[in-house]
């Protein structure tokens, strides 16, 4: 309980799971990743996760980032947690669905609403990057499809050209014969 006598709601693994709509092995694989880069969740009496409105926060991000932003695991948590200072990462064992703070909760909620923008915010200029990057992409993919499509059309010209000249080539050497061999009839007789 904190000062002016509030508790924040701690949440259970199952019931972020259900949330977030993905199964319990994915939560724990999560949590796993982000804990590896130095995120701490809080623990209850039995040593499971408690989760709280940073904590879910933080794992909605990430999942959009997976899932929609088709970002791998380890990118994603170091994206996420770039956005998390460090002194704002959760510590600790506390009793079950109670927070011991003695920041008042319309402080706790002012930093995590300023957190929250800033995460936003990187996360507009990643879209607006990507965004960026798919039209180069695209554009990219146009050139060359049309540099192919030149390249085709001058290879299918050449191809055809030479054709002609072989067979220039082979009825110029069939009349060259034909005329030797009317010469060399002229001349004996035959």
């Amino acid at each position: 309980m904190n000062e002016g006598g509030t508790t924040e709601k701690a949440y259970w693994s199952k019931e972020i799971s259900d949330l977030l709509g993905v199964a319990g092995s994915t939560m724990r694989k999560w949590c796993l990743a982000l804990e590896e880069q130095g995120y701490t969740f809080l623990r209850g009496a039995n040593n499971s996760r408690v989760f709280y409105d940073k904590d879910i926060l933080l794992l909605r991000r990430l999942k959009v980032l997976m899932q929609e932003n088709k970002m791998a695991l380890d990118i994603a948590v170091k994206f996420v947690l770039s956005g998390v200072e460090d002194d704002k990462r959760t510590e600790g064992v506390h009793e079950e669905n109670a927070v011991h703070s003695d920041v008042p909760v319309d402080i706790a909620n002012n930093e995590e609403r300023v957190l929250l923008n800033q995460v936003i915010e990187k996360l507009d200029k990643m879209e607006e990057f990507n965004r960026t990057l798919v039209s180069q992409i695209e554009r990219q993919n146009k050139y060359i499809e049309e540099q192919l499509h030149k390249r085709d059309e001058h290879i299918m010209t050449a191809l055809r050209e030479s054709i002609e000249t072989k067979k220039l080539i082979a009825a110029s050497q069939e009349a060259q014969k034909e005329e030797n061999k009317s010469f060399w009839q002229r001349l004996f007789g035959k």
